[in-house]
């Protein structure tokens, strides 16, 4: 298995920055955000409620795991993931793309196919799996949604973006056959 982590160097002090800057920006004051539908820190209108999940996830306990849409009238931002408790953000999950954009990777947000929550690496801790699909407009089938997986290795209190793992299996697992099940027999499998 692989085993990815941000520790030391630039990129982890990126990381740690950006968990810093989505913390002060989720214990902003709800009137500065320009929306009165809230939960928590979010607006309740971007939550994708059929790929959000309460959820037990180890040292986490029950939380609800939340996939939120980006904003309709931004070019390439992404979705992003986030756990409450309480209705309350308790944690964010690490973008894939710098500043949460897509246009160097993957096109368009269209929506959350699925969301698992299994251990991918050994290590007896839930991991996160999602699939997520982009449109790329390129091509004949260019406005046809194609499926890409994100997944989040678990450490304790940190959900840390295994990003060569998941490169590694959009690179070798065929959109026709991009589900839970064949992600998570490739991974098994390596």
């Amino acid at each position: 298995m692989f085993n990815c982590r941000l520790s030391g160097g630039k990129k982890a002090d990126k990381f740690h920055r950006e968990l810093e800057n989505i913390s002060k920006i989720n214990s902003k004051d709800d009137k500065d955000t320009g929306s009165d539908n809230k939960v928590g820190n979010l607006d309740e209108n971007r939550i994708i409620s059929d790929q959000s999940f309460q959820t037990e996830l180890d040292d986490w306990r029950d939380v609800r795991f939340v996939s939120y849409s980006p904003k309709e009238d931004s070019d390439f931002e992404d979705v992003s993931f986030y756990l409450m408790k309480d209705n309350k953000v308790v944690y964010s999950f690490p973008y894939y793309g710098e500043n949460n954009k897509t246009d160097q990777y993957a096109g368009l947000f269209d929506s959350v196919e699925s969301v698992a929550f299994q251990d991918v690496n050994g290590d007896n801790l839930r991991d996160v799996i999602v699939i997520i699909n982009y449109i790329t407009g390129a091509g004949p089938q260019g406005m046809e949604p194609r499926p890409k997986v994100r997944i989040f290795l678990a450490d304790k209190k940190d959900f840390v973006l295994a990003k060569e793992m998941t490169d590694d299996v959009n690179d070798h697992v065929e959109e026709k056959d991009m589900s839970m099940d064949h992600i998570l027999e490739y991974l098994k499998n390596k």
